[in-house]
């Protein structure tokens, strides 16, 4: 297992129910956070060495005066703050318990400014969607939660369930924001806290919107509440710069040389990202060797560069159709085939695939289009892929097998396939996961 990152930047959670704390825990510690859920309260919780300190207030049932008191008399023992720089607010991923008055007291003690609330937990069928929460494909007030004994929840729409239980101005960063990746939903919030908003809620469909959330709000020029469900709690980390995974996660490069409507889709979701270096490639110049090399040596360097500031790595070659049409108008002329100028661009895909893993440190290559997959690893001498599981439904992710950057992390894809996330899941998967293959694959 990777070393696991320390740092001062602690993080408390507190929880309503044991069960909550539990599945809240577990999304820090698999990322190699040690964490320590408390059934009762230290007389010096600072001097614990956990870098996660989980704390079930029991107050789900309890009235809403009662939750408030209940919640605030528990953060005043970290009111110090010390090593605690974050604090997590875990709520019921169905929105069960006293939501507004658990807010408003950590709000008071604590002084935020501004609540960032994101209870999705897309994977476990919990999504919400133009402010409204859905479990499975129903909205809450239509399932069983609207009949829970202790803690029924009759209202779907969060801004207005929220509005009804806190003191302070409630916002919503919605569908369109949330389209726009992580700019949008920064773009958002800020508006939003500028117009007097001090809790905000967020849609999120997908998982990686939590990711983008996350990554959104730890831009802002304050320090937020964070409150959500295990969902957001797995994000965190990496937004914060913690954990194993982020200790040893490395810039992925994604090479698009597909032509495909589809691939420029997720191209264009990738895109979106602050973190991602967009470089695009005129493939007319990978046709005539006096044109090729310099092309090459352009794209090699914006590259390096940007995986040197951390950033990941988007090269694309057929961007359009007029490219595309460009392109093989050019070969035409120069003698070529339609496929023959598709092999050149692939080949040289291939070479600066190869220049740049062996130049600089990746966590992993993403890798559209059948040939540009087969040209990336014939130029890395790679004998074969150790397919390990799946990123996405029919999206293999696996590692190099012998040659140059045996282990490395691969991801192919087909180039009309997947939904319009699939490079950001791709990218995901190979930065927040470590993939162990085992032996390591010699040539």
């Amino acid at each position: 297992m990777a070393t696991r990152s320390r740092s001062r930047n602690k993080i408390v959670v507190l929880a309503d129910d044991l069960t909550g704390a539990n599945d809240t825990g577990v999304q820090f510690a698999k990322q190699g956070l040690k964490s320590l859920v408390l059934i009762s309260l230290p007389d010096s919780p600072s001097e614990l060495e956990e870098d996660v300190l989980i704390v079930d207030t029991q107050s789900r049932a309890l009235s809403p005066a009662e939750a408030y008191e209940k919640v605030a008399q528990t953060v005043s023992l970290f009111q110090d703050r010390g090593p605690f720089q974050t604090l997590y607010k875990k709520i019921d991923s169905t929105l069960r318990g006293n939501l507004g008055p658990e807010i408003d007291a950590l709000m008071d003690v604590c002084g935020f400014a501004l609540a960032v609330v994101a209870p999705a937990f897309p994977r476990n069928g919990r999504m919400t969607v133009g402010g409204c929460h859905f479990l499975g494909n129903a909205p809450l007030e239509a399932t069983e939660i609207a009949r829970d004994p202790l803690c029924p929840v009759s209202e779907s729409h969060i801004p207005t369930l929220l509005a009804a239980q806190t003191k302070r101005k409630v916002g919503h960063v919605g569908i369109k924001s949330v389209l726009a990746g992580s700019d949008g939903i920064l773009d958002a919030m800020r508006r939003l806290s500028e117009d007097g908003r001090e809790v905000l809620v967020c849609d999120a469909w997908q998982d990686d919107h939590l990711t983008m959330i996350a990554m959104a709000a730890v831009r802002l020029d304050k320090p937020v509440l964070w409150v959500g469900s295990a969902g957001l709690a797995e994000s965190l980390p990496l937004a914060l710069g913690l954990g194993a995974a982020t200790a040893d996660r490395m810039p992925v490069v994604v090479i698009a040389g597909s032509v495909s409507g589809v691939t420029r889709g997720q191209v264009a979701m990738l895109r979106q990202r602050a973190d991602v270096a967009y470089i695009e490639v005129d493939p007319r110049a990978f046709l005539k060797p006096d044109t090729a090399q310099a092309e090459m040596g352009r794209c090699f360097q914006a590259a390096v560069n940007a995986v040197g500031t951390g950033k990941d790595v988007v090269i694309v070659s057929g961007h359009s159709d007029e490219v595309v049409a460009r392109t093989i108008e050019e070969g035409r002329l120069s003698g070529l085939t339609p496929r023959q100028s598709s092999e050149a661009v692939a080949g040289a895909l291939g070479g600066l695939c190869r220049r740049i893993a062996l130049h600089a440190k990746l966590g992993g290559l993403v890798l559209t289009g059948g040939d540009i997959a087969v040209s990336c690893c014939r130029s890395l001498s790679a004998n074969g892929i150790s397919v390990i599981q799946e990123v996405a439904p029919g999206i293999p992710v696996g590692v190099l097998k012998g040659g140059q950057c045996p282990g490395l992390g691969v991801v192919t894809k087909a180039g009309a396939f997947g939904a319009e996330d699939a490079l950001c899941k791709a990218v995901d998967f190979l930065k927040l996961f470590r993939i162990s293959p085992g032996a390591d694959t010699a040539a």
